[in-house]
């Protein structure tokens, strides 16, 4: 069935190729900060383009005026706009766009009658818990670093006007491409790719987070469409594979595709002599006038990993990530692109990291 929908964020890292892959079968409407390139906009035909800020109401409220002049009233809501940085301190613009943002959503998406808001939200949004503990859908989220705050804030808000209008919040494992693009995974292939300073682990080598290939983000988003009738007026799904995947398990496979004579057996750092050398590195590069998307503040989730059980996900959904689309099933693919394309691999990352991400197709 053809849906007419709203993706928010639309010239973004998710909502790019959420666009350009629903608008092969629905009525879509991106709204947008920075406008698409030429690129995003030939792969998706059809797409009703509205430049707009989420904390301005009357603006969203317009949009949604037009759709129902169009005769294509919006029937769902990708919420995927969302602003972060490498900061742990609130910047002003959380509150801008992740609050009063998703707060305008909700009003003018609870008045519209919308059949459910598809909120993004993040795995990175809940705290880690004791080993042997895992977190379920059911986890509140929070945390002390302000985007995972700002996120919180969001689910609270839709949980309030869930019976206003329904909801489905997507907490979302790291997103990965077969070029990376994923700054976590992008640091730790950085420096693993350096003979010497490339055989060290923060830790115990026990950090980490569950992944999920954005093609597979893209299967999750259109399941819950899909099964829109038969979930609850909220509900909270994970997008990710069941689990975790450690910096112990990536770092022998990256370390041998960088270089078949490197050692994998890592050196295992304390935390507080990687705290100090990530001090360092930020004096170094703030003098150079370079960006540094490792901060200190990070170590403390050193041999923290975020541990999920996606079986609630599984069972209402029908659905989970493809096996072959694992993590570790594709670094061989990621590997390849960073060895043989190393600056196009480079620049792609830089502008995923620096927020000016262009649209890119992922692989058939």
């Amino acid at each position: 069935m053809k849906h007419n929908i709203l993706i928010t964020g639309v010239s973004g890292y998710l909502g790019s190729v959420l666009c350009a892959e629903l608008s092969q079968y629905h009525n879509v409407t991106g709204l947008y900060r920075r406008s698409p390139s030429a690129r995003q906009r030939h792969a998706s035909p059809g797409v009703v383009w509205e430049k707009g800020e989420l904390a301005d109401i009357d603006c969203i409220e317009l949009i949604f005026r037009r759709s129902i002049l169009r005769g294509q009233k919006i029937d769902y809501v990708i919420h995927f706009a969302a602003y972060t940085d490498y900061n742990e301190k609130w910047q002003d613009e959380y509150c801008t766009t992740n609050v009063i943002g998703t707060r305008n959503i909700i009003e003018t998406a609870s008045r519209a009658g919308v059949k459910r808001i598809l909120f993004a939200g993040s795995i990175a949004a809940l705290e880690p818990l004791p080993r042997g503990q895992v977190l379920t859908e059911k986890s509140p989220a929070g945390g002390s670093v302000a985007y995972s705050r700002s996120k919180a804030i969001g689910e609270k808000m839709l949980i309030e006007n869930s019976h206003r209008v329904p909801v489905a919040v997507l907490r979302i494992g790291g997103v990965f491409t077969d070029w990376c693009e994923l700054p976590p995974l992008f640091s730790l292939i950085n420096m693993w790719s350096q003979p010497f300073t490339g055989c060290m682990i923060p830790g115990r080598g026990f950090s980490g987070f569950p992944y999920i290939h954005r093609k597979d983000l893209v299967r999750a988003v259109t399941r819950v469409i899909e099964k829109n009738e038969s979930l609850e007026q909220f509900d909270t799904f994970f997008a990710s594979h069941n689990g975790c995947t450690y910096q112990k398990d990536l770092f022998p496979v990256i370390r041998s595709y960088c270089n078949e004579h490197f050692s994998i057996k890592p050196l295992n750092v304390p935390r507080f002599f990687a705290k100090m050398a990530l001090h360092g590195k930020y004096i170094f590069n703030t003098i150079r006038k370079k960006p540094t998307y490792e901060r200190a503040w990070m170590i403390k989730y050193v041999d923290r990993p975020l541990v999920v059980d996606t079986g609630y996900t599984r069972n209402k959904l029908d659905w989970e990530p493809d096996p072959d689309w694992h993590i570790l099933k594709r670094l061989p693919v990621l590997m390849n692109n960073f060895n043989k394309n190393r600056q196009a691999w480079y620049n792609r990352n830089v502008l995923r990291n620096d927020q000016k991400y262009e649209y890119e197709p992922d692989c058939p």
